[in-house]
């Protein structure tokens, strides 16, 4: 088994890296870029993720087997949002937009039996 150490200032490099993201998206919550702002936000979340998959948890340097299992695990949560939206913006496409029983304005009609 292959095993990959890194030097102390790798890892101090990673950490300062990180805090800088951290502010970087503690400043940009503040700043209004629009719908920019959710672009910007992904962008700097995926880069912390990437900086601790591959420094944290020894990704860089290890062995191809490694890199299958973080590859398969991130095309599994690919598949698990893409199902997750599917299902959200099919949601209205199967209910019917209005029930027999209510009136444009969305009041009750009240249907009296006669025996």
């Amino acid at each position: 088994m292959e095993t990959t150490t890194h030097s102390p200032g790798v890892y101090w490099k990673t950490c300062a890296s990180l805090m800088a993201l951290l502010a970087v998206t503690w400043t940009i919550g503040y700043v209004n870029l629009g719908s920019f702002n959710l672009v910007v936000a992904l962008a700097i979340s995926i880069s912390k993720a990437l900086l601790v998959a591959l420094f944290f948890m020894h990704i860089k340097g290890s062995s191809r087997l490694l890199h299958l299992a973080a590859t398969a695990g991130v095309i599994w949560l690919l598949i698990m949002f893409s199902l997750t939206m599917g299902d959200y913006f099919t949601r209205n496409l199967l209910q019917p937009t209005s029930s027999p029983g209510l009136r444009p304005d969305n009041s009750t009609v009240h249907l009296e039996l006669s025996p």
